[in-house]
């Protein structure tokens, strides 16, 4: 997943809406159902917009 988000911390709707999308296209294609990872964390965009959120600056 951190390869996928951006490298500053945000609360971008339309890109959590997207990573969302893809983590549970990914999923599927690995045999995961999104049941399943919403048994885990919960709502997938609720944590898509937390791992945004919670980005650490990368120095210049």
């Amino acid at each position: 997943m951190d390869s996928n988000l951006p490298h500053h911390s945000s609360s971008d709707t339309i890109l959590a809406q997207e990573l969302a999308r893809r983590l549970t296209s990914d999923a599927k294609k690995a045999g995961i159902r999104s049941e399943e990872i919403s048994e885990e964390v919960g709502s997938i965009f609720s944590t898509m917009i937390e791992a945004l959120g919670s980005r650490d600056p990368v120095p210049d």
